[in-house]
């Protein structure tokens, strides 16, 4: 019989760094399934490596696979970036959850940007890292210190600020270029960030593929770009929150059928995202300053949808009765 220390010990997970992962990419093995299905010798041969590093992407994938117990998967779908607005992180079971899609929905002026604003000000106010990806050019580091400021954080608006990595791609090839690339991965990853903002994946998308005839390129990129923020949620471990924009819709009927409107980017994206809340600022009436604003979770796989009324501030986004609502 042979002895313990003849046995061969398993492989140290490690997956590919980010030359192996573009080796492998230009053959076609983007997923831990492809690394499971090719054959040692294959890898060996595209990467030009060792059997023993074969053996540790192999362990690597194998993890990414394994089951996992429903108690493992509790744990760590109640680990959360919250907002700091009660009724929203309410909704939200605790805030957006670390390792998923978080998507802010509505009309302009309905405070999408302030939503991400609110949660980025939260969490570099928690001494946590923040990488904000800003596609409108509308990221202000002044209001974020305004509303860390007007909620009692410590330390002063350089350290807050500090904590938060903006990038500002141009274009849809720049925005798929860092997320692929992994430079969004490594900023979150490097910096300990536990949220990535993409404020906002519409406006790049609507604006690089704006007519009928790039749809189908359009539809492409944004599967790219979902796999993409979905890789950066989980192996960099944070909440993503993207913002979208609204669109008419025409198959609504009935009396409010005029003014019904629908996510943007169709069921590509619409699949993608894991959570979904529909931010609704009614239209100002005469004689009243503050716009009734509702909100509702209205997709998620962990909470049932929750109505809320909320309002934008000096604070960002609080509960209906708290804040001036002067905000857009």
């Amino acid at each position: 019989m042979s002895s313990w220390a003849d046995k061969t010990l398993p492989a140290a997970p490690e997956p590919p760094n980010d030359e192996e992962a573009r080796i492998l990419a230009q053959d076609g093995v983007r997923t831990h399934v492809d690394v499971v299905e090719r054959c040692d010798a294959q890898l060996m041969q595209l990467l030009g490596c060792s059997p023993a590093r074969v053996k540790r992407l192999r362990a690597a994938a194998a993890r990414r696979l394994a089951p996992t117990s429903a108690r493992a998967l509790l744990a760590t779908a109640e680990r959360h970036v919250a907002s700091g607005c009660g009724p929203l992180d309410r909704a939200l079971g605790g805030g957006a959850r670390r390792g998923s899609l978080t998507e802010f929905v509505g009309r302009a002026g309905a405070g999408k940007t302030q939503c991400c604003f609110a949660l980025a000000a939260a969490c570099a106010a928690a001494g946590h890292a923040v990488v904000y990806v800003d596609t409108e050019s509308t990221f202000r580091g002044k209001r974020l210190w305004q509303i860390a400021d007007a909620r009692g954080a410590a330390g002063t608006a350089t350290d807050l600020l500090r904590r938060v990595h903006v990038l500002r791609p141009g274009s849809a090839a720049e925005l798929l270029a860092v997320l692929e690339r992994g430079d969004v991965l490594q900023r979150a990853a490097e910096s300990g960030a536990r949220l990535c903002v993409l404020d906002s994946v519409a406006a790049i998308a609507r604006g690089d593929f704006a007519g009928r005839g790039d749809l189908i390129d359009r539809q492409k990129w944004l599967a790219r770009a979902a796999a993409a923020l979905k890789r950066v949620a989980v192996e960099a471990d944070v909440a993503v929150v993207v913002s979208n924009h609204v669109m008419a819709d025409f198959k609504a009927d009935g009396a409010s059928a005029e003014d019904a409107v629908t996510p943007a980017l169709g069921l590509t994206w619409h699949h993608a995202v894991t959570t979904r809340v529909l931010l609704d600022a009614a239209p100002p009436r005469a004689g009243v300053e503050r716009r009734a604003r509702t909100a509702s979770v209205v997709k998620s796989p962990a909470v049932a949808p929750a109505p809320f009324a909320y309002a934008v501030g000096a604070a960002g986004v609080v509960g209906a009765d708290e804040g001036d609502g002067g905000g857009s």
